[in-house]
């Protein structure tokens, strides 16, 4: 169930955890373009707006897994992805659960009792199959859409699948994860956006720590008239997440 998050509420913490990301991805920015590839005609997945580009739903970005931030204030968590050359980041918030799995997984480490993606992954592997690529399709009522790819032996399926708990699956199998243009264009954050995030003042955030989810991270609040984005990016710091609401 989607839980509702005031946009304003939001706006801070992800801008702050946005901030301490910088030192991470912005280096990057001078590296070649991101990997981009076309995207297979059968997907209907994606749905241009009207007067919108269709090459946007065509063509695919390759996404690397950067963090799993908590954000205490708004009672839920932001897995940040970027593209590989670091000039765009993508934030999905997701539910306890999909982000403890993320984050054991970036830690390279086991959780006591197999979560629901453990064993989601197990019956995959059971069965002979393997993901081969995850997709994040599109961005509707910012909720996103997606789709993980396997193979077991000759045979392909594609099944439509909450992009938090297929990216677990992914970082498992060391498998493709890929966004559409359009997703990037509509919800992917530059280093422009970033810069002006700078200008005002540090931020916390997940550094891709192995002890990462051992405590919640206390986000230090910005000041109400200095803290909150430019009007022009706040749209895309609006919460977006791939759970749908009841």
């Amino acid at each position: 169930m989607k839980t509702s998050i005031p946009a304003a509420f939001v706006l801070a913490p992800l801008s702050a955890a946005l901030l301490a990301l910088g030192v991470l991805f912005l280096p990057g920015f001078g590296a070649p373009p991101a990997h981009a590839t076309a995207a297979p005609k059968d997907s209907e997945a994606c749905v241009p707006k009207q007067g919108g580009n269709p090459a946007a739903c065509k063509e695919l970005v390759r996404l690397q897994v950067r963090d799993v931030i908590p954000l205490v204030e708004a009672q839920t968590h932001a897995v940040v992805l970027t593209t590989e050359d670091g000039a765009l980041v993508l934030p999905i918030f997701v539910d306890e659960s999909a982000a403890v799995a993320i984050a054991f997984r970036l830690a390279h480490l086991r959780p006591p009792q197999p979560l629901s993606q453990d064993l989601l992954g197990s019956v995959v592997t059971e069965l002979g199959a393997k993901v081969t690529e995850v997709r994040i399709d599109d961005l509707r009522d910012d909720i996103y859409t997606g789709r993980v790819f396997l193979e077991q032996g000759k045979r392909k399926v594609t099944l439509d699948a909450r992009p938090s708990d297929s990216i677990a699956m992914a970082l498992d199998g060391e498998a493709r994860i890929m966004v559409t243009r359009k997703v990037l264009d509509e919800a992917g954050i530059s280093r422009e956006e970033i810069d002006a995030l700078r200008e005002d003042g540090p931020g916390v955030g997940g550094s891709g720590d192995p002890h990462l989810m051992d405590e919640p991270l206390e986000m230090e609040p910005l000041d109400p008239h200095q803290g909150l984005p430019p009007p022009g990016l706040a749209p895309k710091l609006a919460p977006k997440t791939d759970e749908i609401s009841l």
